[in-house]
């Protein structure tokens, strides 16, 4: 079985883990040559990856066609912030949509995502356009009132224009010329669902607060989908980096003809309403959206279930990384909330999934160590997840599951499935706990890989003591030459 995956870009969590999660599943995973994607400074070129599609969707024959739809419209997620490319030479690489649909026929799906542009409450241009140092919050500012003004919100008077004040006016012309083009793009993509060229189409949204010209797009493409009776297939939903896991799981689910049996633990309970830090609504919200767009839109009890999905949570959420100018969420008490999560596992009668949004930007430490503690219930796991978003984490985990499950259903030999389980669970822990909430704090700058293999030896040989998998060599590095991610290479053999 067969699928080709084009990734968001080249970073470990939007290559490598999509893969790693298709290989529990029994995939042969067709991806194109990492260096044909875009990184931090180098976009990608969507010519040749475009060629790449051609040339595989003929020879390859794939089942499913799953498209980070960002990487062949603009060069990668990132460079769809800052590419100066006109909405006509966009919307001539969305034209190829139609022949890659013909190629296929109507029995391949194709699953897409394409992003909504997000708005960064910060000063950081590394990700976008080199106004955002010096402007970005206030863009971020003035972005929220244009969109409380759609609404109807009263204003008080004058704000509206001492917000533009703050922003030259040839800066907000460039930052909404650029917003215009995305959003005419994914209106287009609306109508290609409508006609059948896209069998699911997600619009990701990252970094959202509660108000924002992405958010008003959001309403804007909600309302559209629902009047042409296209919410079934078309999402839009907070995520980004996590998307080609989900839309792997949706087709996974699809591909078994039935969905799995699946439960839901809050805990604490709380946690349903707790604001999701970067989202902009309470992560019960973002667990529902997740759990939909991965196909699995109904829930069971805990006695019935194939799995049981614990989300691992607070009354509020912390947050690894310290913003400028922001609350210092660094430390939490998550004692209550680490035991009633133990509890809940211990107590399982199925395999378990762990969606641990405690924290943003990493996972809780108290909880994974005392798990470190416990072989019999880390057996217990069909997938682990806690970095950067709670749609992040969420989205990756349950794809992790979808793929153990759907391997057993579909007569992929334990052995195999297990294993490359494993791998998955070696690099959530290794990169969501050892880095994200043990090392990443202490670090100022990016490392060379023999150091940071150093730091992070003895936190990984605790990790594979407990998974029973050791790789040959610890390979890992910054791959982005910042402090933000790590890869973890778990591709060596395993001893």
């Amino acid at each position: 079985m067969k699928a080709l995956l084009l990734p968001l870009d080249n970073r470990p969590v939007t290559y490598s883990f999509p893969r790693m999660v298709g290989q529990v599943a029994g995939l042969n995973v067709l991806m194109p040559p990492r260096s044909l994607l875009g990184s931090l400074e180098r976009p990608a070129q969507p010519t040749p990856l475009m060629e790449w599609v051609d040339a595989n969707i003929g020879d390859g024959a794939p089942e499913a066609l799953l498209l980070c739809l960002d990487s062949v419209f603009y060069g990668g997620l990132i460079n769809s912030r800052r590419c100066l490319d006109t909405p006509q030479q966009v919307l001539e690489r969305v034209a190829r949509l139609d022949k890659w649909k013909t190629t296929v026929g109507t029995a391949v799906p194709i699953l897409a995502q394409s992003s909504i542009m997000r708005i960064a409450d910060s000063y950081d241009a590394s990700e976008e356009k080199s106004y955002w140092a010096r402007y970005g919050r206030d863009i971020f500012a003035w972005s929220s009132l244009l969109h409380r003004l759609s609404r109807g919100d009263k204003l008080a008077q004058g704000i509206l224009a001492a917000a533009e004040l703050k922003v030259p006016a040839e800066v907000r012309e460039d930052y909404l010329g650029t917003r215009r083009r995305n959003f005419q793009v994914n209106r287009v993509l609306v109508d290609k669902a409508e006609a059948g060229v896209i069998d699911v189409l997600a619009f990701s949204l990252d970094d959202s607060g509660e108000f924002g010209l992405n958010m008003l797009e959001k309403e804007r493409l909600l309302a559209d989908i629902t009047s042409r009776g296209l919410a079934g297939r078309v999402l839009c939903y907070p995520g980004a980096d996590e998307v080609l896991c989900s839309l792997l799981a949706r087709w996974l689910v699809a591909k078994a003809g039935k969905q799995p049996r699946v439960a839901i633990e809050f805990s604490p309970a709380q946690t349903a309403l707790c604001p999701s830090r970067y989202e902009g609504q309470p992560v019960g919200d973002t667990v529902r959206a997740q759990l939909i767009a991965c196909g699995m839109d109904k829930e069971s009890k805990p006695a019935d279930a194939d799995f049981i999905v614990i989300v691992h949570g607070n009354e509020r959420q912390a947050d690894h990384i310290k913003l400028p100018e922001q609350p210092d969420l660094r430390q939490a008490d998550t004692a209550r909330s680490v035991r009633n999560t133990l509890e809940v596992l211990d107590a399982a009668k199925a395999p378990c999934v762990i969606c641990d949004v405690a924290y943003a930007n990493g996972s809780d430490p108290l909880l994974v160590e005392k798990l470190l503690e416990r072989k019999d219930l880390v057996a217990k796991l069909w997938g682990y997840a806690g970095w950067n978003t709670t749609g992040n984490s969420t989205g990756s985990a349950l794809a992790q599951a979808s793929a153990r499950w759907f391997a057993r259903e579909t007569g992929v030999p334990d052995k195999i499935a297990d294993e490359c389980l494993r791998r998955c669970l070696f690099v959530r822990f290794a990169d969501d706990w050892a880095y994200q909430s043990r090392v990443r704090g202490s670090l100022e700058s990016a490392l060379d890989a023999n150091s940071l293999a150093g730091i992070m030896e003895p936190h990984v040989k605790r990790i594979a003591g407990v998974l029973d998998c050791y790789p040959s060599q610890l390979r890992v590095r910054h791959p982005w030459n910042r402090t933000f991610e790590i890869e973890v290479d778990p591709d060596s053999h395993w001893l």
